[in-house]
This record gives C-alpha cells, sequence and structure tokens, in this order.
C-alpha cells in the first residue's frame, strides 16, 4: 500500500505541476495524489496549499479571507520571481473591501444576467463573420483564429476600444504579458516583460481616456470616465489599472474556456455527439467545461484577522492557495471527476464549480463568459457538422494559475 504524502513530498508535486512542462500537461494526475493522500497541507514556501473542494469554497467565500495587504508578508514564489519584483496597484483585483466594495460596484451594472442577455444579439453580430472565416479555411488553429479574437472582440465592443486595437495581435500579446503578475510560475523574464508590457497597455488606456473624455460615447469606458471625473468614487489611476484589468480578464479567461472546452469535446466524441444531438445541454456543457478543465486553476487568500482554519487558529496575515482546479475533481464532490460529461450539470443539487472563484471576488464576468460560450459552441456546431483534431494533440502555455491552450489545429466541415 503507498504511503500517505508528506507535506515536502507534495510541495515537490505542486511544484513540477507549476513549473514543469510535462507535468503541467495533465494537473489530474497531481489531483488524483493529493485527494487521496494530503487534500491540505502547510508548504515550506509560506502558505497552506487546499486541494479539497470544501476547504478552497470556504477559504474563497469568507469574509475574513481576502488580498494581501501592505502589512502581510508574501510566501515565496515558484517561478524564479523575486517577491518584490510584483508590485501592489489599485486593481479590484487585489483589493479588500470597502476600496474593492466601491471600484467593483462602478462596473458591475455592466456584467449582470440581464445586461449580457441584452448584449446577445451584439456578440452574435461579432461571432458570425469569423465562422464565415471558419468556412473558407476548413483546416486552421482554432485558438488564433476564433478561441482569442471572439472575446476580445467582445470586451472591446463592451469597453469601448476600438476594433482594430483589438485586432492587433501586439496588443493582444501585450495583454497576456500581464497576466504574468499573477502567474505562481512566472520567471523572472516573465515578470519584466509584463512590467514593460504594463507601460505600454497603461500608455494606451491612457491615451483613450483622453479621447473618450473629449468624445464620448455609450461603451462603459466613458461611463467610468464620468465616475472619475465626479472625484468621489473613482481616482484617474484606478480608471486606468482597473480598464486593463477588465480587458484582459474579459477575455483571456474566456479563450481559455473556448479551447480547453473544446479539447476536451474533441478528446470526448460521445460527448461531442451527445451535445451535438441534445442542444438543450449546452449551459450545462459549458459548466462542465469550466469544472473539468478550469481556465484558472490557483487562487490566493490572507486571513484579514484570526481565523479558524482547519482545526487551528492562524494570525492575520496567514496565506492560503486555493488549487480551484483540483477542487473541480474532488471525488467527494463529483462523480468520476475525470470523466467529462456535458450532462453533468444538469442533474440537480450538483455543486457549481470554483472556476470562476467565489465571494467578493467572484468572477464579476462570470455571466458573459458563459453566455460567450454558449453561443460560440451553439452557432459552432450548427455551422460544422464535423469538428475534427488536425496534427498534433495540443500543448498548454506556461502559465500556472490560467492554463489555455498553446493552439489547436481542427478540421471542419460544414
Amino acid at each position: 500500500m503507498t504511503s500517505a504524502l508528506t507535506p515536502t513530498e507534495a510541495d515537490a508535486l505542486l511544484s513540477a505541476m507549476i513549473t514543469d512542462p510535462e507535468a503541467r500537461q495533465d494537473p489530474p494526475a497531481t489531483f488524483r495524489r493529493l485527494h487521496a493522500e494530503l487534500p491540505a497541507w502547510d508548504s515550506a514556501l509560506g502558505m497552506t496549499v487546499l486541494a479539497g473542494y470544501h476547504d478552497g469554497l470556504e477559504t474563497l467565500r469568507s469574509p475574513k479571507w481576502g488580498r494581501a495587504e501592505d502589512d502581510m508578508d508574501l510566501p515565496e514564489s515558484f517561478g524564479t520571481a523575486e517577491r518584490g519584483d510584483r508590485e501592489r496597484i489599485p486593481s479590484m483585483l487585489l483589493m479588500n473591501p470597502p476600496d474593492h466594495t466601491r471600484v467593483r460596484s462602478l462596473v458591475a451594472r455592466a456584467f449582470t444576467p440581464r445586461m449580457v442577455e441584452r448584449l446577445r444579439p451584439q456578440i452574435e453580430a461579432i461571432l458570425d463573420p469569423l465562422l464565415d472565416c471558419l468556412a473558407t479555411e476548413r483546416e486552421c488553429d482554432l485558438m488564433t483564429t476564433l478561441a482569442v479574437p471572439f472575446p476580445v472582440a467582445v470586451i472591446s465592443a463592451l469597453l469601448g476600444v476600438p476594433p482594430e486595437k483589438g485586432a492587433d495581435p501586439s496588443f493582444v500579446q501585450q495583454i497576456r504579458h500581464l497576466t504574468s503578475f499573477i502567474d505562481s510560475g512566472a520567471s523572472a523574464e516573465d515578470i519584466a516583460a509584463a512590467q514593460l508590457a504594463a507601460v505600454e497597455v497603461a500608455g494606451y488606456f491612457t491615451e483613450l481616456v483622453e479621447v473618450k473624455r473629449a468624445d464620448p460615447d455609450d461603451a462603459m469606458l466613458s461611463a467610468l470616465i464620468e465616475v472619475e471625473e465626479a472625484g468621489d468614487r473613482l481616482s484617474h489611476e484606478e480608471l486606468i489599472i482597473n480598464s486593463i484589468l477588465m480587458y484582459a480578464a474579459g477575455f483571456e479567461t474566456t479563450s481559455n474556456l473556448i479551447g480547453n472546452g473544446m479539447w476536451a469535446l474533441l478528446r470526448n466524441p460521445d460527448q461531442l455527439e451527445l451535445l451535438c444531438s441534445d442542444r438543450s445541454l449546452m449551459p450545462a456543457a459549458i459548466w462542465e467545461m469550466l469544472r473539468f478543465d478550469s481556465p484558472v486553476q490557483i487562487n490566493m487568500r490572507f486571513s484579514l484577522e484570526p481565523v479558524e482554519f482547519l482545526g487551528r487558529t492562524v494570525e492575520r496575515g496567514h496565506s492560503a492557495m486555493v488549487l480551484q482546479g483540483a477542487g473541480n475533481h474532488d471525488p467527494a464532490v463529483y462523480d468520476d471527476p475525470d470523466r467529462f460529461d456535458v450532462g453533468r450539470f444538469a442533474a440537480e443539487g450538483v455543486p457549481q464549480p470554483l472556476s470562476f472563484g467565489w465571494g467578493a471576488h467572484h468572477c464579476l464576468g462570470a455571466h458573459l463568459a458563459r453566455a460567450e460560450g454558449e453561443i460560440l459552441f451553439t452557432r459552432l456546431l450548427d455551422r460544422f457538422g464535423s469538428i475534427e483534431l488536425a496534427g498534433e494533440p495540443p500543448r498548454y502555455r506556461a502559465h500556472a494559475t490560467l492554463r489555455g491552450l498553446e493552439s489547436l489545429h481542427v478540421r471542419l466541415a460544414e
């Protein structure tokens, strides 16, 4: 019988999953060992790691846990970047209440289910020309032709970024560089590239704000400028930083949902056939894509006060790494968790996955991302009677926190 993992051995497994290109391709193999042998442990890197669903859920949704504050020590990184390289910025992603509540409330109205439903015709109008292009190519990299440009175009329209800017691959790459700031496995080179990109992207959004200030439109950035000009709820720096955050978050995780979801369908042709024959399963299928191969794998929280945690009291500033991807594969919550089942969430009482986070920092764009996924997969399957893998199986990008494919080459037939 295999002996239980020690915390040192669990650290080694987690480090490999975060930094090793091969281990990164199959995190469920690590998840299975953690669930069976050590679902929670105190890491030598200065944090508690949580692989179980319920421990992760409670930590994510509790108001006693939040983002790191100035007096708190950050845990060591699994990558090679020094902790001091990561600057604290006034992004709502890194804020706690009351500042987080103040900033989030200003943008939340654009992401309500009602507003997302109103956007559906616009989303469909953005998608259809992209599908027309796919119909002429027949064989393509789905990531570069659809999974990335579609959500980029949607968030550009919502925020008010000119479509030609969103269609610029170099601009999209700069935005993607910024995600290294939240990557648990980022190297010093990654952080350096992110810092350079931050200067360029902030410069662009500063110029765009001035354009919108002179000639406002009905997009979100103009609405936020009105709030900033009121002078009491949003500073200029908060306006720039959080506009960049919404833009990056508005496409990066959704593009990963599309790519990861399509790859799951291609690996499970019986589930693809089931979804083709019963489109009523589409909402449940999107939830299963989010659970099975979560676009966000890791989330950090810090205790904001002394709190009872795993049978003991931890002081303010204690850090916890929530392995959202592992929680989504917890066999105590999901039957046969490593099986991709598009009908899983059609049943009543199945807990939502941890993919969008929980609590105060629950993903602001969750409704939009799910709607984009439903619209894209429905219209894609309507348009093409056959979708097959073309070439070698895809590989995942070198990013531990955000999980997505480098490319996905497919062959399409109407």
